[in-house]
């Protein structure tokens, strides 16, 4: 996903009051948050239809950084400038949240 579209300038994380939030394009809000969830930054996703604002909010666990790290690893290189990796903690993070596979019977809910 290329994040250059979706924040041309560096994002920004908004603080108000206990809760942090990032604006997004509203037909792109979706997208985003799946990126942001695969790589281990869940995130609750608010509408509003009256005025098609989007912005997604930080589960309390989630670090801005660890946010702006993963919009930042998105994004294309500048030229002469090598692609940003993600920092190893937001891989691990993605990597534990990875369901393990499930015996198939463990599944059946009586």
């Amino acid at each position: 996903m290329k994040t250059e579209a979706l924040f041309p300038d560096a994002p920004a994380v908004v603080v108000e009051g206990d809760r942090r939030y990032l604006p997004v394009r509203w037909d792109e809000a979706d997208i985003v948050r799946e990126a942001l969830s695969k790589r281990g930054c869940p995130t609750t996703l608010c509408l509003n239809p009256e005025t098609r604002q989007a912005r997604l909010e930080l589960w309390p666990e989630v670090t801005t950084e660890a946010v702006l790290a993963v919009l930042e690893a998105g994004r294309p290189a500048r030229r002469g400038e090598p692609a940003a990796p993600a920092p190893a903690a937001v891989l691990e993070r993605a990597r534990n949240l990875v369901p393990t596979a499930a015996d198939p019977a463990d599944l059946i809910c009586i």
